[in-house]
C-alpha cells in the first residue's frame, strides 16, 4: 500500500504516464507525471493501481496509407439548380460524390474505420478531441465538410451560414432518424448513443443535391481520406483488428490492390495485424469498375 502524501514521478514517454491520467490525484504534462495520493491506495494490476482498459494495451501504433483511383480522374458534373436558383445558382455546384486528384489520382472521402464486438482500448490522447463538438455547415448550398467522424456521446452541431433555409435529414439506422429545419444563425446540436455499422447520410430535403455523411463509432479509430487519398489513424492498440473500407458511390469496397497482392474484402472488411510503432499500408489501388457497377 501507499501511505498518505505519497508522491510518484515518471519520466517522459513512460507508458504508465498515459495510465496515470485516469487516476484521481495525478497530473500529466509534457515532461513527466506527478501523483500526490492522499490516504491509502491498494496496490493491484501493472503498477499498483486499478487501470482502465485504455492502459491495458502494450503498445500503440499509427496506421497510414493512401487510396489511389486506378485510372484517369473522372470529370465532375455540374448540377442543374431548380430550387432557390437566384441564391444557389451562382455557386456553380458540382457533384462531389467521386473526387479524384487530377495529378496523383488520390481518392478522396474513403472511410476506414475499426469495427469490433469487443471493447476497444482508447489512448488518452483522444480525450481532448472527444470534448470538442463536430460541426457541419450549410454554406454555399452545400454541406461542408462532406464526410465527418463522430464518436458516440460526442456533440454534433449542424449550422447554416447561408441566409436561406436548409434542413438536415439524418438517415440513422441504430440511432433515431430525424429531419429538422436549420434557420440561419440557429444551430442544432445532437448526440448519438449507438455506433453505426456504416456511414449514414445527411441530406437537405429542400435542396436535393445536398448530401453529407457521418461515420459514427464508439472509439476514435477511424479516418477519412484527404484530397490526396491519404489517411492516418494514430495510437491504435496492438492486436488483430478488422477495419471497414467504405466510399459513398460503391458502398463497401470489394477489393484493393496492395503492391502485388489483391486483397478481397467481404462487406469492406480487412483484418490487419497491428504491431510495431507504425503500420504503413502504402498505396491501395481501387479499380474504377467499382464505381460504375
Amino acid at each position: 500500500m501507499l501511505s498518505s502524501r505519497s508522491v510518484w514521478m515518471l519520466p517522459p514517454g513512460d507508458r504508465r504516464s498515459c495510465c496515470l491520467r485516469h487516476v484521481s490525484g495525478c497530473t500529466v504534462d509534457k515532461e513527466n507525471a506527478v501523483c500526490r495520493l492522499s490516504g491509502l491506495v491498494v496496490l493491484t494490476g501493472i503498477f499498483g493501481l486499478y487501470l482502465p482498459p485504455a492502459c491495458l494495451a502494450d503498445d500503440w501504433v499509427t496506421i497510414r496509407g493512401r487510396f489511389v483511383y486506378d485510372g484517369d480522374a473522372p470529370q465532375t458534373e455540374t448540377f442543374e439548380i431548380v430550387r432557390d436558383e437566384e441564391f444557389c445558382g451562382p455557386f456553380g455546384l458540382k457533384d462531389e460524390s467521386l473526387l479524384v486528384h487530377e495529378e496523383n489520382h488520390g481518392l478522396q472521402n474513403v472511410a476506414i474505420y475499426l469495427r469490433s464486438t469487443k471493447t476497444v482500448p482508447v489512448h488518452s490522447s483522444y480525450e481532448k478531441v472527444f470534448n470538442k463538438s463536430v460541426k457541419l455547415d450549410n454554406v454555399g448550398c452545400q454541406f461542408k465538410p462532406r464526410m465527418q467522424l463522430l464518436r458516440t456521446g460526442q456533440t454534433w452541431q449542424a449550422t447554416s451560414t447561408d441566409t436561406i433555409p436548409h434542413n438536415v435529414a439524418v438517415s440513422a439506422r441504430r440511432n433515431d432518424a430525424f429531419s429538422q429545419l436549420i434557420p440561419p444563425g440557429k444551430p442544432l446540436e445532437r448526440t448519438f448513443a449507438q455506433a453505426e455499422s456504416k456511414p449514414i447520410s445527411v441530406e437537405c430535403s429542400i435542396h436535393a443535391w445536398m448530401r453529407a455523411y457521418l461515420v459514427i463509432t464508439d472509439h476514435p479509430y477511424a479516418a477519412i481520406t484527404n484530397e490526396n487519398g491519404e489517411f492516418e489513424i494514430a495510437d491504435v492498440p496492438t492486436g488483430k483488428w478488422t477495419f471497414r473500407l467504405w466510399h459513398e458511390r460503391p458502398g463497401y469496397l470489394k477489393s484493393v490492390q496492395a503492391g502485388d497482392r489483391t486483397v478481397k474484402l467481404k462487406a469492406g472488411a480487412w483484418e490487419l495485424d497491428v504491431t510495431g510503432s507504425e503500420l504503413n499500408l502504402g498505396e491501395l489501388l481501387v479499380s474504377p469498375d467499382m464505381f460504375t457497377e
